[in-house]
């Protein structure tokens, strides 16, 4: 992971200034968190469709064992 802090990035345990960087270098770190607060963002919507999915199957097995029960009762009448 990389942190920054007052053009100071931390990368791998060093620490280095963002000034002495190459274009390239100041690229590739524009890059990195701006994939690193996607990847939060994605992790946050993986995490409501996980717990909606959840929430799906545990309704579809609800049901299912509620139809069961009807059929049961219905049988013994």
């Amino acid at each position: 992971m990389m942190a920054e802090e007052n053009n100071v990035i931390t990368l791998n345990g060093k620490e280095y200034d963002s000034s002495n960087l190459t274009d390239q270098q100041t690229y590739w770190t524009a890059q990195i968190q701006d994939l690193q607060v996607k990847r939060q963002s994605v992790q946050f919507q993986l995490d409501q469709v996980s717990v909606a999915l959840d929430s799906f199957i545990n309704a579809l097995i609800q049901s299912l064992s509620e139809d069961k029960e009807e059929e049961k009762v219905a049988s013994i009448n």
